[in-house]
């Protein structure tokens, strides 16, 4: 079956998510396979998907098996405990799609309903898919960095910059491409140099700090000079560049760091701190809202599947289920913290 794909609005995600799914007359059996963390976006995103488990199981919508994996062997047997229980529905997160696969087969040829989230399963159609709208995420990057050095384009100017990725999974594959595809679709396509491969970062903040020192000290002056721009698919990604770029500013300060914008995803509070706190130089910021909480969305949708009901108005069989992002820059971000999806992102105590 071909995959409709479907953006549904803003508005809705965040209705459901104040109102919860409607309970069926007995409660259906969910399991839910993550990746292992305590900190961080992962982290947070366990702690959400527990929080939402445990509100559907005190409202009797649900009776659920939750299990975390740090690497694909430990989430595969997660799975094979899960079919033992003889759930309705599994949602998965799956670290590494190639190595899941099998085990995704074995979900769906048992009978049970799989909604996978976030990263995608190559070759493989689950029941359900539902992740942030990645490629929009880097459509609209590219679109932002058109606009922000539209004067500097215009002049002939090129643009130097560097990338800092999170992983090899689909996710940043997504964001870049949606970003390089909007770039070459402009005129200006080929005055945006980028002077270095892609860091791949793992998405943590010490190794792309790292990478982004290592860079610092080893650059020529003059290419130093002529960097422009720093991309990234990471809030937590930019939280370490910044320090490297505040430290090298601070240990140099007659060097000439022309640095002008970072771009982020996340919109975290403590990464849109710098909003209020300029960092070296004087660096502008944008990020796109891509929240821990999500994952509630994806328990939904598998709630909504064991239940026999449509999802967002839609059947749910085949289908890819995007969730928006809300682009943030030091114009709207007062606005965006005033927001109910700020307000969710940051619902937990533990947050």
């Amino acid at each position: 079956m071909s995959k409709k794909y479907l953006v549904f609005s803003i508005a809705l995600v965040f209705v459901l998510a104040l109102t919860g799914v409607v309970s069926a007359a007995d409660p259906i059996k969910i399991g839910v396979v993550t990746p292992d963390a305590d900190h961080g976006f992962t982290g947070e995103s366990v702690a959400h998907a527990r929080a939402e488990l445990e509100k559907l199981a005190a409202e009797g919508v649900v009776e659920y098996k939750f299990e975390a994996g740090g690497e694909a062997a430990k989430q595969i047997a997660a799975i094979e405990t899960i079919l033992e229980w003889g759930p309705d529905v599994i949602v998965l997160w799956p670290l590494e799609g190639e190595q899941l696969k099998n085990a995704a087969y074995s979900v769906t040829d048992a009978g049970v309903g799989l909604v996978i989230y976030d990263r995608l399963i190559d070759g493989f159609t689950p029941t359900a898919e539902i992740m942030g709208d990645n490629e929009t995420i880097g459509k609209w990057t590219g679109e932002y960095l058109l606009k922000y050095f539209a004067d500097e384009l215009a002049a002939g100017e090129t643009i130097t910059y560097l990338r800092f990725i999170g992983d090899s999974s689909t996710v940043p594959a997504q964001r870049s491409k949606g970003m390089d595809d909007a770039i070459a679709a402009s005129e200006y396509a080929d005055q945006f140099t980028q002077i270095q491969e892609d860091y791949l970062t793992n998405w943590s903040n010490a190794t792309a700090q790292e990478q982004m020192e290592n860079w610092l000290n080893t650059a020529d002056p003059a290419a130093i000079e002529d960097l422009d721009l720093i991309v990234t698919h990471d809030d937590e990604v930019v939280d370490g560049i910044v320090v490297a770029l505040t430290n090298y500013y601070e240990s140099n300060p007659t060097a000439a760091l022309n640095v002008k914008l970072i771009t982020g995803v996340g919109a975290r509070r403590e990464t849109l701190a710098t909003f209020d706190n300029p960092v070296a130089n004087g660096i502008d910021l944008v990020t796109y809202f891509f929240s821990p909480s999500m994952v509630r969305e994806a328990i939904r949708l598998g709630v909504a599947y064991a239940q026999g009901e449509q999802y967002d108005g839609q059947d749910i069989n085949g289908q890819l289920f995007l969730i928006p992002s809300i682009e943030v820059d030091k114009n709207t971000v007062e606005d965006f913290r005033a927001s109910e999806a700020f307000a969710e992102r940051y619902s937990l105590s533990t947050n």
